[in-house]
């Protein structure tokens, strides 16, 4: 008779978490909004609300084409640079779906498939293709990229 409760309580405990997490968005329902704000920012050149949900962290680590960058006031400035203090013509295209790999309960490794379009400095337009892949976590303060790291195809010209 006790391992008939004991049965019962565990099913009924399987019920209630089940349905506690169904009312709880999805890490994608949660993340894809965020990104969503980014791609905004990224199109605008505004680097502080394109870097909100980066981890502000010195121990943040962002790698781009063989460079790693150490630290969220060093990626910072570097892209207030990219982007020309805001003045920059890129323009940001997603080049496919992002890609969505949960790591734990708490970390998701996302991939990002995007096109850029600019001027180079001879005036003549320069078309790329980039990936970006992004470690979230979700912390008290909501989920945060603790990583990242970004590589470029080869420009067309």
């Amino acid at each position: 008779m006790k391992s008939l409760h004991a049965l019962a309580a565990l099913a009924l405990l399987a019920v209630v978490c089940s349905s506690a997490r169904a009312g709880l968005p999805s890490v994608r329902q949660s993340i894809e909004p965020v990104m969503a704000k980014m791609f905004a920012a990224a199109n605008a050149h505004d680097t502080d609300a394109f870097m909100a949900p980066y981890l502000r962290s010195q121990n943040f680590v962002f790698a781009i084409n063989g460079e790693v960058i150490r630290g969220w006031d060093a990626l910072h400035a570097q892209q207030l640079k990219w982007w020309n203090d805001g003045k920059s013509d890129a323009r940001y295209t997603q080049n496919g779906s992002p890609q969505f790999l949960a790591l734990g309960t708490d970390v998701e490794l996302v991939t990002w498939p995007l096109a850029a379009h600019r001027t180079g400095p001879d005036g003549k337009a320069i078309e790329y293709n980039f990936v970006v892949t992004y470690v979230w976590q979700r912390l008290p303060q909501g989920w945060r990229i603790v990583q990242g790291h970004e590589s470029f195809a080869k420009p067309s010209n």
